[in-house]
Protein backbone atom coordinates (compact mmCIF):
# COMPACT_ATOMS: atom_id res chain seq x y z
CA UNK A 1 0.00 0.00 0.00
CA UNK A 2 1.68 3.27 -1.02
CA UNK A 3 0.99 5.96 1.40
CA UNK A 4 -0.16 9.69 0.65
CA UNK A 5 1.13 12.47 1.78
CA UNK A 6 -0.99 14.37 4.09
CA UNK A 7 -0.73 17.71 2.76
CA UNK A 8 -1.53 18.83 -0.69
CA UNK A 9 0.23 19.23 -3.68
CA UNK A 10 2.35 22.04 -4.27
CA UNK A 11 1.36 24.16 -7.49
CA UNK A 12 1.23 27.86 -7.99
CA UNK A 13 -1.73 28.90 -8.47
CA UNK A 14 -2.54 32.10 -9.10
CA UNK A 15 -0.31 34.76 -8.95
CA UNK A 16 -0.29 38.61 -9.46
CA UNK A 17 1.69 38.56 -12.73
CA UNK A 18 -1.16 35.72 -13.83
CA UNK A 19 -2.46 37.60 -17.12
CA UNK A 20 -0.50 40.25 -16.94
CA UNK A 21 2.82 42.21 -17.96
CA UNK A 22 5.30 42.37 -16.05
CA UNK A 23 6.51 46.48 -15.38
CA UNK A 24 9.86 45.70 -16.87
CA UNK A 25 11.97 42.74 -17.48
CA UNK A 26 15.57 42.87 -16.12
CA UNK A 27 18.62 40.37 -17.84
CA UNK A 28 18.98 38.96 -14.75
CA UNK A 29 15.24 37.96 -13.91
CA UNK A 30 15.09 36.13 -17.47
CA UNK A 31 18.21 34.02 -17.28
CA UNK A 32 16.69 32.96 -13.78
CA UNK A 33 13.15 32.57 -15.52
CA UNK A 34 15.00 30.39 -18.59
CA UNK A 35 17.40 28.59 -15.97
CA UNK A 36 13.73 27.28 -13.82
CA UNK A 37 11.04 29.16 -14.31
CA UNK A 38 9.66 27.03 -10.92
CA UNK A 39 13.19 28.34 -8.81
CA UNK A 40 11.84 31.92 -10.39
CA UNK A 41 8.71 31.24 -8.92
CA UNK A 42 9.76 30.48 -5.01
CA UNK A 43 12.36 33.30 -5.19
CA UNK A 44 10.86 36.42 -6.93
CA UNK A 45 6.77 35.51 -6.66
CA UNK A 46 6.52 33.83 -3.28
CA UNK A 47 9.62 35.18 -2.04
CA UNK A 48 10.42 31.89 0.05
CA UNK A 49 13.30 32.65 2.13
CA UNK A 50 16.39 30.49 2.51
CA UNK A 51 19.89 31.22 4.50
CA UNK A 52 22.08 32.51 1.74
CA UNK A 53 24.28 30.42 -0.07
CA UNK A 54 28.09 31.21 1.18
CA UNK A 55 29.35 31.57 -2.38
CA UNK A 56 26.33 34.14 -2.93
CA UNK A 57 27.26 35.90 0.50
CA UNK A 58 30.91 36.38 -0.74
CA UNK A 59 30.48 37.69 -4.01
CA UNK A 60 27.98 40.22 -2.70
CA UNK A 61 30.88 41.62 0.23
CA UNK A 62 32.98 41.57 -2.48
CA UNK A 63 31.45 43.58 -5.33
CA UNK A 64 30.32 45.62 -2.18
CA UNK A 65 34.23 46.67 -2.09
CA UNK A 66 34.49 47.03 -5.63
CA UNK A 67 32.02 49.45 -5.78
CA UNK A 68 33.38 51.31 -3.55
CA UNK A 69 36.70 51.37 -4.86
CA UNK A 70 35.13 52.67 -8.20
CA UNK A 71 32.61 55.20 -6.70
CA UNK A 72 35.72 56.76 -5.28
CA UNK A 73 37.56 56.80 -8.70
CA UNK A 74 34.15 58.29 -10.03
CA UNK A 75 34.08 61.44 -7.29
CA UNK A 76 37.55 61.56 -6.71
CA UNK A 77 37.25 60.27 -3.39
CA UNK A 78 39.67 57.82 -0.85
CA UNK A 79 40.00 54.66 -3.07
CA UNK A 80 43.25 53.65 -0.43
CA UNK A 81 43.61 49.72 0.09
CA UNK A 82 42.02 50.15 3.68
CA UNK A 83 39.30 52.24 2.94
CA UNK A 84 38.19 49.33 0.47
CA UNK A 85 39.09 46.76 2.94
CA UNK A 86 36.81 48.79 5.44
CA UNK A 87 33.69 48.88 3.22
CA UNK A 88 34.35 44.83 2.48
CA UNK A 89 34.50 43.93 6.09
CA UNK A 90 31.16 46.20 6.63
CA UNK A 91 29.40 44.31 3.90
CA UNK A 92 30.16 41.14 4.98
CA UNK A 93 28.71 41.80 8.34
CA UNK A 94 26.05 44.17 6.95
CA UNK A 95 24.44 41.34 4.87
CA UNK A 96 24.31 38.63 7.45
CA UNK A 97 22.29 40.52 9.20
CA UNK A 98 20.04 42.21 6.10
CA UNK A 99 19.74 39.42 4.60
CA UNK A 100 19.11 36.60 6.88
CA UNK A 101 21.42 33.83 8.27
CA UNK A 102 24.40 32.45 5.65
CA UNK A 103 24.26 28.88 5.16
CA UNK A 104 27.99 28.65 6.95
CA UNK A 105 28.81 25.02 8.69
CA UNK A 106 30.92 26.89 11.34
CA UNK A 107 32.80 29.65 12.71
CA UNK A 108 35.57 28.60 11.49
CA UNK A 109 34.19 28.37 7.45
CA UNK A 110 33.06 31.90 7.98
CA UNK A 111 36.34 33.00 9.14
CA UNK A 112 37.85 31.32 6.10
CA UNK A 113 35.38 33.07 3.64
CA UNK A 114 36.25 36.31 4.99
CA UNK A 115 39.69 36.25 4.46
CA UNK A 116 39.26 34.56 0.86
CA UNK A 117 37.31 37.97 0.15
CA UNK A 118 39.83 40.30 1.49
CA UNK A 119 42.28 38.47 -0.72
CA UNK A 120 40.33 38.55 -3.73
CA UNK A 121 39.82 42.20 -3.01
CA UNK A 122 43.07 43.03 -2.52
CA UNK A 123 44.39 41.27 -5.93
CA UNK A 124 41.99 43.15 -7.68
CA UNK A 125 43.30 46.40 -6.39
CA UNK A 126 46.89 45.48 -7.30
CA UNK A 127 46.18 44.21 -10.54
CA UNK A 128 46.35 46.10 -14.23
CA UNK A 129 42.34 44.93 -14.35
CA UNK A 130 42.19 48.01 -11.37
CA UNK A 131 40.99 51.20 -13.26
CA UNK A 132 43.42 54.16 -12.98
CA UNK A 133 41.46 56.69 -14.78
CA UNK A 134 37.71 57.87 -13.98
CA UNK A 135 34.83 56.00 -14.90
CA UNK A 136 32.01 57.17 -17.09
CA UNK A 137 29.11 55.46 -14.45
CA UNK A 138 29.54 53.39 -11.75
CA UNK A 139 26.47 51.02 -10.96
CA UNK A 140 23.93 52.70 -13.76
CA UNK A 141 20.54 51.44 -13.95
CA UNK A 142 19.29 52.01 -17.21
CA UNK A 143 15.69 51.57 -18.12
CA UNK A 144 14.29 51.58 -21.72
CA UNK A 145 11.79 50.44 -24.46
CA UNK A 146 13.14 48.62 -26.94
CA UNK A 147 12.23 47.48 -30.32
CA UNK A 148 11.16 43.71 -30.40
CA UNK A 149 10.25 43.54 -26.09
CA UNK A 150 7.25 43.81 -24.89
CA UNK A 151 7.91 45.67 -22.24
CA UNK A 152 11.04 48.07 -21.22
CA UNK A 153 14.41 46.39 -20.26
CA UNK A 154 16.32 47.08 -17.05
CA UNK A 155 19.44 46.39 -16.22
CA UNK A 156 22.50 47.49 -13.60
CA UNK A 157 25.56 48.08 -15.04
CA UNK A 158 28.75 47.62 -12.41
CA UNK A 159 30.73 49.86 -14.18
CA UNK A 160 30.53 52.05 -17.32
CA UNK A 161 34.38 52.78 -18.88
CA UNK A 162 35.44 56.26 -20.28
CA UNK A 163 34.39 54.36 -24.00
CA UNK A 164 30.99 52.97 -22.78
CA UNK A 165 32.67 49.41 -22.26
CA UNK A 166 30.09 48.03 -19.73
CA UNK A 167 31.65 46.14 -17.23
CA UNK A 168 30.96 43.34 -15.24
CA UNK A 169 32.16 41.54 -12.37
CA UNK A 170 32.10 37.71 -10.98
CA UNK A 171 33.13 35.79 -8.52
CA UNK A 172 34.35 32.54 -9.71
CA UNK A 173 36.27 29.43 -8.48
CA UNK A 174 38.03 28.58 -10.97
CA UNK A 175 39.37 30.42 -14.17
CA UNK A 176 37.02 30.96 -16.78
CA UNK A 177 36.75 29.11 -20.46
CA UNK A 178 36.25 32.33 -22.65
CA UNK A 179 33.60 31.00 -25.05
CA UNK A 180 32.09 29.36 -22.52
CA UNK A 181 31.77 32.81 -20.76
CA UNK A 182 30.74 34.79 -23.26
CA UNK A 183 27.80 32.27 -24.62
CA UNK A 184 27.16 31.74 -20.25
CA UNK A 185 26.52 35.43 -19.43
CA UNK A 186 25.08 36.34 -23.60
CA UNK A 187 21.77 37.69 -22.07
CA UNK A 188 23.16 40.36 -19.44
CA UNK A 189 25.98 41.29 -21.94
CA UNK A 190 23.80 41.81 -25.07
CA UNK A 191 21.23 43.44 -23.06
CA UNK A 192 23.66 46.38 -21.57
CA UNK A 193 24.37 46.56 -25.19
CA UNK A 194 21.29 47.50 -26.36
CA UNK A 195 20.53 49.83 -23.34
CA UNK A 196 23.71 52.18 -24.07
CA UNK A 197 22.52 51.74 -27.90
CA UNK A 198 18.95 52.71 -26.70
CA UNK A 199 20.80 56.22 -25.43
CA UNK A 200 23.15 56.51 -28.31
CA UNK A 201 25.97 55.05 -27.55
CA UNK A 202 27.58 51.63 -28.96
CA UNK A 203 30.13 50.30 -26.98
CA UNK A 204 33.49 48.88 -28.20
CA UNK A 205 33.57 46.16 -26.08
CA UNK A 206 31.22 43.64 -23.42
CA UNK A 207 33.76 42.76 -20.47
CA UNK A 208 33.65 40.23 -17.99
CA UNK A 209 35.80 40.62 -14.91
CA UNK A 210 36.02 37.55 -13.41
CA UNK A 211 37.76 37.76 -9.68
CA UNK A 212 38.99 34.04 -8.94
CA UNK A 213 38.98 32.86 -5.58
CA UNK A 214 42.17 30.63 -6.10
CA UNK A 215 44.99 30.40 -2.82
CA UNK A 216 46.99 33.32 -4.91
CA UNK A 217 43.48 35.65 -6.41
CA UNK A 218 43.43 35.57 -10.58
CA UNK A 219 41.25 38.94 -12.01
CA UNK A 220 40.59 37.37 -15.37
CA UNK A 221 39.08 39.97 -17.68
CA UNK A 222 36.61 38.01 -20.85
CA UNK A 223 36.47 40.86 -23.98
CA UNK A 224 33.42 39.67 -26.49
CA UNK A 225 33.10 42.25 -29.07
CA UNK A 226 29.50 43.93 -29.70
CA UNK A 227 26.87 42.08 -30.65
CA UNK A 228 25.93 41.68 -34.29
CA UNK A 229 21.97 41.67 -35.43
CA UNK A 230 21.51 37.89 -34.97
CA UNK A 231 22.87 38.13 -31.20
CA UNK A 232 20.76 40.91 -30.83
CA UNK A 233 17.68 39.60 -32.28
CA UNK A 234 18.47 36.49 -30.26
CA UNK A 235 18.46 38.32 -26.52
CA UNK A 236 15.57 39.91 -27.77
CA UNK A 237 13.76 36.69 -28.15
CA UNK A 238 14.76 34.95 -24.95
CA UNK A 239 14.02 38.37 -23.22
CA UNK A 240 10.59 38.13 -24.17
CA UNK A 241 10.46 34.18 -23.93
CA UNK A 242 10.59 35.17 -20.21
CA UNK A 243 8.44 38.23 -20.48
CA UNK A 244 5.62 35.73 -22.04
CA UNK A 245 5.62 33.00 -19.62
CA UNK A 246 5.88 35.46 -16.63
CA UNK A 247 3.03 37.25 -17.93
CA UNK A 248 0.45 33.66 -18.16
CA UNK A 249 1.86 31.81 -15.61
CA UNK A 250 4.28 29.69 -16.22
CA UNK A 251 6.06 28.02 -13.82
CA UNK A 252 7.18 24.68 -13.62
CA UNK A 253 10.26 22.65 -12.52
CA UNK A 254 13.23 21.74 -15.18
CA UNK A 255 15.45 19.61 -13.91
CA UNK A 256 19.31 19.13 -14.26
CA UNK A 257 22.29 19.20 -12.83
CA UNK A 258 21.41 22.39 -11.05
CA UNK A 259 18.79 20.74 -8.39
CA UNK A 260 21.33 19.12 -6.86
CA UNK A 261 22.56 22.32 -5.28
CA UNK A 262 18.74 23.98 -5.59
CA UNK A 263 17.73 25.19 -2.17
CA UNK A 264 14.03 24.24 -3.45
CA UNK A 265 14.10 20.58 -3.92
CA UNK A 266 11.45 19.80 -0.89
CA UNK A 267 8.93 22.83 -2.52
CA UNK A 268 9.84 21.42 -6.16
CA UNK A 269 9.09 17.74 -5.44
CA UNK A 270 5.58 18.97 -3.82
CA UNK A 271 4.61 20.34 -6.88
CA UNK A 272 1.87 19.49 -8.85
CA UNK A 273 0.15 21.37 -12.00
CA UNK A 274 -3.07 23.25 -10.82
CA UNK A 275 -4.83 21.54 -13.80
CA UNK A 276 -4.08 18.42 -12.27
CA UNK A 277 -5.26 19.48 -8.96
CA UNK A 278 -8.63 20.81 -10.52
CA UNK A 279 -9.46 17.25 -12.28
CA UNK A 280 -8.63 15.72 -8.99
CA UNK A 281 -11.42 17.71 -7.10
CA UNK A 282 -13.62 17.79 -9.90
Amino acid sequence: MIALAKAPPFTTGLTPWAGTLPDHISPTAAKSYLGCSLQFYFERVACIRKRTPKALHLGKAIHAALQAFHLARWRGGDDSPETIAAAYEKSFTDLERDEGPVNWDDADEREKSRLDGLRVVAGYLDSPEAMTEKPRAVEVLLKEDIAGLSVPLTGAMDLVQGDYTPVDFKSASAKPDRDHAIFDHEIQLVSYQLLLESIGETPPSLDLVFLVKTKTPQIVRVKSPPANEHRKQRVIALLETAVEGIANNRFHPQPGMKCSWCQFRNECAAWLPAAYQERRAA
